[in-house]
């Protein structure tokens, strides 16, 4: 892709007054060619969302994915994605989808990380341990998710924080994430599409 002159200068004149970084036009060149590259990427990622999204219209229950490997929505274990699920509510490995369906887990939490806690957020976040926390459970001053694999094994533990503000003494709920605010964006992308698809059409029926 060719950028003209005056893009080149923009950007070396924003790297200036941002960075406090003077450019040879060599290096300019080189940040202009990765910022293409890169915003190449995200829309390319933002127009699969679109589809996924106007699929999700016809198929609100989502569609199964068979992948050899991938990273669990949900869970975020990097595993065998086989049987795993796509929908509004992400790409789950078939274990967190059974516990979704199977309403384990609500629906409400999935799409943001800070209305749930794994075992390494409450060691991270509040200072309990594991251990500490496996004990909490037993006496019931912790309330866990447990997502269990084909064997009836844990999966994956989950704590809520609806289950469990009063004991960690924090708020009951979240403002919104940003993959809630995303997909709002996504929804918007997709019926702004539809609308010029639809005035596209129209158009081409006005000069038939």
């Amino acid at each position: 892709m060719k950028i003209s002159k005056e893009r080149l200068e923009e950007l070396r004149q924003i790297c200036k007054k941002d960075f406090n970084t003077d450019l040879n036009d060599q290096e300019l060149h080189d940040v202009a060619f990765s910022l293409t590259g890169y915003y190449g990427t995200l829309a390319k990622m933002a127009s699969e969302d679109i589809e996924n999204f106007l699929r999700l219209e016809k198929e609100p229950d989502g569609w199964a994915i068979n992948a050899e490997w991938g990273t669990c929505s949900f869970c975020g274990l990097y595993m065998s994605m086989k049987e795993s699920w796509f929908d509004k509510f992400g790409y789950k490995c078939k274990f967190c989808q059974r516990a979704l369906k199977e309403g384990v887990i609500p629906n409400s939490v999935c799409r943001n990380k800070g209305r749930r806690f794994s075992f390494d957020d409450l060691k991270d976040m509040f200072g309990i341990h594991q251990n500490t926390a496996r004990s909490l459970v037993r006496k019931s001053d912790l309330k866990a998710r447990v997502i269990l694999n084909d064997a009836g094994k844990a999966h994956f533990t989950v704590f809520l924080r609806e289950d469990n503000y009063q004991f960690l003494k924090i708020d009951k709920d979240v403002p919104p994430s940003e993959s809630e605010e995303y997909d709002q964006q996504v929804a918007k992308w997709a019926e702004d599409y539809k609308q010029r698809v639809a005035e596209q059409n129209q158009s081409k029926k006005n000069n038939c």
